[in-house]
């Protein structure tokens, strides 16, 4: 019997290590063909904010809206920043910001910090909303990588707190706090960034996306029975995908990728005179082996995409880590599907 465990558990680890150098293998395959093999420096990005709003103008212009709508980017400035003790106190910024009929797909401040006369040039912050006199939310802990012989661009993400302040929650706010340290935060620029959309406007292109998405699948199946081929809905949020190097995104976080799923009966919405031909072949070949009690041979249609878009992404450039490049990666949204 302990032979026999011994046995299995040999056999079972060595399954797991064939498994996992394949999932290994099509993961590098997988960055390698999106770009993703070779990154920046992290210690050494530094984008200016004319150079992120230069590029993301480019990139708003590329997107494709066939399913998504195309947000708008906003740039509050603090142009006229007050000197603070922000080695002994947090630093304290307050953007002119106030609620609207609009809701962030992200928001982020872009700060840039003077030379470090400080041995520590890595240093660990903490960025609140304010709330309250003594009330604060923990927006996050973010490791900075600053300079001794020059300014650097950082960036933290606050679109919690902008989209709580766009609701109508009172803006009393943001404060960077140094943990640990007693490095010098003064900025001598500050911005918040975000990309935008109108509440009112998308809820009504929401409905025209629907309909346009369902165009293939006929009219709607009553409840309980199983749908034709069509396209449906798939959001790909790259911060849950399991790849680090996905992080060196900047834009979009995320995209409406869609997937093709249904029956394909015949005669229905064939992707090519070849789908056609095998789905009548099918039918045939399916009454004769009824009537002869053998195998069908002939596979029938499957739903699959029949049409697909490409996605525009905005990685910093590998070899300048002060520069923004927008790429384009082929094939990854699913536009329209069929009987294939």
């Amino acid at each position: 019997m302990g032979f026999k465990c011994k046995s299995c558990i040999g056999t079972w680890t060595v399954f797991v290590i064939v498994w996992l150098e394949l999932v290994l293998a099509v993961d590098v395959n997988l960055l390698t063909d999106l770009g993703l093999d070779l990154l920046p420096d992290r210690t050494k990005i530094n984008i200016s904010l004319e150079e992120y709003t230069s590029v993301i103008t480019t990139y708003l212009k590329l997107k494709d809206d066939t399913f998504e709508e195309v947000p708008e980017l906003k740039v509050y400035r603090l142009d006229n920043l007050r000197q603070q003790n922000t080695s002994k106190h947090p630093l304290k910024m307050v953007f002119p910001i106030s609620a609207s009929t609009e809701q962030a797909e992200s928001a982020t401040l872009r700060i840039f910090l003077p030379p470090q006369d400080n041995d520590s040039t890595t240093i660990k912050v903490r960025l609140n909303q304010i709330l309250g006199p003594r009330r604060r939310r923990i927006l996050q802990d973010k490791e900075l990588y600053l300079s001794k012989q020059s300014p650097k661009w950082c960036d933290i993400d606050v679109t919690k707190a902008y989209n709580s302040w766009l609701n109508g929650q009172k803006n009393l706010g943001l404060e960077l706090v140094c943990l640990g340290c007693n490095n010098n935060l003064n900025p001598k620029l500050a911005a918040i960034t975000a990309l935008i959309y109108n509440v009112q406007k998308r809820s009504k292109r929401d409905l025209s996306i629907d309909k346009r998405t369902i165009s293939n699948c006929g009219p709607r199946h009553q409840k309980g029975k199983k749908k034709k081929c069509c396209r449906h809905e798939m959001n790909v949020t790259f911060k849950d995908l399991p790849f680090i190097q996905l992080g060196s995104i900047v834009e979009p976080q995320w995209y409406e990728a869609g997937f093709c799923h249904g029956l394909c009966p015949p005669q229905y919405n064939f992707a090519t005179n070849h789908s056609r031909i095998q789905g009548l072949l099918h039918q045939i070949k399916k009454n004769e082996a009824r009537a002869e009690s053998t195998k069908n041979t002939i596979p029938k249609t499957c739903c699959a995409p029949s049409k697909l878009g490409d996605l525009q992404i905005i990685m910093v450039n590998r070899n300048d880590p002060t520069k923004l490049d927008v790429h384009t990666w082929e094939k990854m949204r699913v536009l329209e599907c069929a009987c294939s």
